[in-house]
């Protein structure tokens, strides 16, 4: 009874009715566990107090809830929505107007000209006038995209590089993997041996049990501690070949691919937006992945006085 009350006061100060709904009883309603079907009990005397299980039906599932919380909190990010995008424009929303007084993501539309043909920008949507043919920027970016990806015969380098690096990190590993099993297989001869003495009457039941008891146990921890281990798969040169070749062709993966597959492979580059000066695309950051590979492509080019584009 105590918590079918308590639990009619907490919807009633969730929905306070015909009041003002402030933007701070927003904040403190979004952290209120009734909505995942949990009430606060108080804590009286020596007892704590704790979350326990309504008797209403929750609108939202605890794991809702769990998430909504990290957010608030910063312990997890915001998913982005998805911003819809014409085939002629892959690059909406990714780019920053350069403005400034603005600093927003610039969107894109199409215009109808006098002979009925249509022409796509991109464009700002405040009143900078900032505006881009789309088809100068998408080319730009296409070029860009080009002179970053690996020249002939650098997917090789990487791969014999990646292959030798991953072998030294695990070789110490592999030992310890290698004297685990021997480890293993010494102590289930030990016990096979015990159990062999004790079917001939040479070990008493009771020194059998202590054998076996102690091995058995050994051989718990060994197999734990070789599950921790991970298992150096023997396909992972053709996994990492595979994936290079994909980075390999990204310009042509993105000048083929769909409108999906282009803004994909642009969210994956380019983790932070993107700006444009009319000719070509700057941008803070790349993909650590990317950033590498374009770094040891310029070093493999003998280019040491730095290159035109500014990543």
């Amino acid at each position: 009874m105590k918590i079918c009350q308590m639990t009619k006061c907490n919807i009633i100060s969730v929905f306070p009715g015909k009041g003002r709904f402030s933007k701070n009883n927003f904040w403190v309603a979004m952290r209120n566990p009734l909505y995942c079907g949990k009430i606060f009990i108080p804590p009286y005397k020596e007892e704590k107090g704790c979350f326990v299980k309504g008797q209403h039906e929750p609108l939202i599932s605890e794991k809702t809830f769990a998430d909504v919380q990290d957010i608030l909190d910063g312990r997890k990010r915001v998913v982005k929505p998805k911003i819809v995008a014409m085939d002629n424009l892959p690059l909406r929303g990714f780019i920053k107007c350069p403005n400034p007084n603005c600093n927003r993501m610039l969107t894109g539309s199409a215009s109808k000209g006098k002979m009925g043909n249509y022409y796509y920008y991109y464009h700002c949507s405040s009143p900078c006038g900032t505006r881009f043919k789309a088809d100068t920027a998408n080319e730009a970016f296409l070029k860009q995209l080009r002179y970053m990806s690996p020249k002939e015969g650098m997917v090789d380098v990487f791969i014999e590089a990646f292959i030798k690096d991953f072998n030294n990190k695990t070789k110490a590993q592999n030992t310890e993997r290698t004297n685990i099993i021997g480890e293993i297989d010494a102590l289930n001869k030990r016990y096979q041996n015990a159990l062999l003495k004790n079917a001939d009457g040479e070990m008493a039941d009771d020194d059998f049990q202590e054998v076996k008891k102690l091995t058995k146990g050994k051989i718990e921890v060994l197999e734990r501690r070789l599950n921790d281990l991970a298992v150096v798969g023997t396909e992972i040169k053709d996994l990492v070949a595979s994936t290079l070749k994909k980075v390999a062709n990204i310009d042509r993966r993105y000048e083929n691919g769909d409108i999906e597959e282009k803004r994909l492979i642009v969210s994956s580059i380019f983790p932070d937006y993107l700006e444009l000066d009319g000719v070509q695309h700057r941008t803070r950051r790349l993909n650590p992945a990317i950033a590498l590979n374009y770094e040891k492509n310029n070093k493999f080019q003998k280019k040491n006085k730095g290159t035109s584009l500014n990543f």
